[in-house]
């Protein structure tokens, strides 16, 4: 019998809302988790990729295996970074390997040189696969993907020992491609960024997560869809970039990068502990496992733990709610975006601002949006003193998660 999985990255999604500030300016990140755990296994080893000597987009391709064009045919135009991911995911899984988690697929695709954020993966392995059956199971799959921007496909089909075969897609919704962008660099080095948005967008932040500091905004500008902005890498180690734009659903992540200053990437997945995840082994209500997530990571960067607040509780809930019967991640999904909804809600502060994100476990929710460059910030600002914490949880065991924080 064949199995197939599906999944996509978790990326959070936050918003920090202050008065004085209109809400393009709010700082932003999203969560978009899978539909279906993606487990990793480990009896074949790590993860080992290549990495590009740049990332950029977009970098269109063609395949001549007949299988792989009808399986582009149904889903779109590829890509070659994410044929070569695909490709990484069958060979893994004819290996004995299940698919790759969300973090390790982020790393392929930044090692493969691509920058698109909230990829989709799918796939479907067994004996003799049926190619109608293929199609038919990957149309199911597709009709529950939005596209706002222009999908790009990776595809591949690959045959195993006896009659063993897998079929795997890797898809993202571009909504902005970027140009050529090192993957090392030395330290100090100034790094040109320049994009562009290939959906209407009203403005743009680029924040940067250093390997020592926490996470910063650096000058950006987006005049005629052009995005541009410098930044220098002034530390050795891992910088993470992220490129958040102002759409039609609201602030989203657009665009990411990762830069290794003075240091070659590696070539081996590992995947680092993430600060607070362990505080919610046992906890059996969602929401207090996520709080207790939250004030531990708190806790361990030296700041003060939060106080739960029972009327951003509400609001936060309700929001939650809203995300699961639409099924989409973001601020606002019908019932009025962050400010809206706390101003209804007869709730003030000098400083506001909302995670959002939606996982196959609470873990992942809590791994993407720590992963986030401008959604940790939220996690961490000092002036936060009150959160507000609600999980709602579909039939398929998707967690759609809400973090309203006030101070």
């Amino acid at each position: 019998m064949p199995s197939s999985h599906n999944g996509s990255s978790h990326s959070p999604k936050r918003r920090t809302l202050r008065p004085s500030r209109p809400i393009a300016a709010a700082f932003i990140a999203l969560a978009l988790a899978s539909t279906a755990p993606v487990v990793a296994s480990s009896d074949i080893g790590p993860l080992r990729v290549q990495w590009k000597t740049e990332l950029s987009s977009p970098k269109a391709t063609a395949s001549t295996n007949p299988k792989e064009t009808a399986l582009l045919a149904l889903c779109g135009p590829a890509d070659t970074a994410l044929m070569d991911v695909a490709a990484i995911v069958a060979k893994r899984q004819l290996d004995g390997a299940h698919g790759l988690t969300a973090d390790e697929l982020a790393f392929a695709l930044r090692a493969a040189g691509d920058p698109h954020v909230w990829p989709k993966a799918w796939s479907l392995s067994g004996e003799n696969l049926d190619d109608d059956d293929i199609a038919t199971r990957f149309k199911t799959f597709m009709s529950t993907a939005r596209t706002l921007g222009k999908r790009r496909c990776g595809v591949a089909r690959q045959q195993g020992a006896g009659d063993a075969s897998v079929a795997t897609v890797i898809t993202v919704d571009a909504l902005a491609d970027i140009s050529p962008v090192p993957t090392s660099a030395r330290v100090g080095q100034w790094i040109n960024l320049e994009g562009v948005m290939l959906v209407p967008a009203s403005g743009v932040q680029v924040v940067l997560l250093g390997p020592r500091a926490a996470p910063r905004t650096v000058p950006s500008s987006l005049s005629g869809g052009r995005i541009r902005s410098t930044f220098s890498v002034d530390q050795p180690g891992a910088w993470l970039v992220q490129v958040l734009a102002t759409v039609s659903t609201g602030p989203r992540p657009v665009l990411e990068a990762t830069i290794y200053a003075g240091q070659k990437p590696p070539t081996e997945f590992v995947r680092a502990p993430v600060p607070g995840e362990e505080a919610a082994q046992g906890v059996k209500d969602p929401a207090e496992a996520m709080l207790r997530m939250i004030n531990a990571a708190r806790i361990a960067e030296g700041r003060r733990p939060l106080t739960r607040d029972p009327a951003l509780d509400a609001v936060a809930r309700a929001h939650s709610e809203e995300m699961k019967k639409a099924r989409m991640v973001g601020h606002d999904v019908g019932g009025g975006d962050p400010r809206a909804r706390l101003q209804a809600a007869g709730i003030s502060s000098a400083v506001a601002g909302e995670n959002v994100a939606s996982a196959s476990s609470l873990q992942n929710a809590h791994r993407a949006l720590w992963a986030s460059p401008s959604h940790r910030g939220n996690l961490l600002l000092e002036r936060f003193t009150r959160v507000g914490v609600a999980v709602a949880q579909a039939a398929d065991g998707t967690y759609w998660v809400t973090e309203m924080f006030a101070g």
